[in-house]
């Protein structure tokens, strides 16, 4: 098991640690959205309906600054 960068989550992937909270988020796609080289994809029983997840590249909020309130 990994933990990732700020140690509060723990991943059973290494690349899965080396992404969270360290500028990706963890994003679920449907159907056709599905890259061809997932793995993890899941079938909702009552619709069919083809979701998984994946990390996505967080971009910056135009106009925003980030600060640090500790001093």
């Amino acid at each position: 098991m990994y933990f990732c960068k700020s140690r509060n989550h723990v991943w059973l992937r290494k690349e899965d640690a080396e992404k969270c909270c360290n500028g990706y988020q963890r994003v679920i796609v449907f159907g056709r959205e599905i890259p061809p080289d997932a793995t993890n994809v899941q079938v909702d029983e009552k619709t069919g309906l083809r979701y998984c997840r994946v990390w996505k590249k967080m971009q910056p909020e135009a106009g925003l600054t980030a600060f640090s309130a500790l001093g």
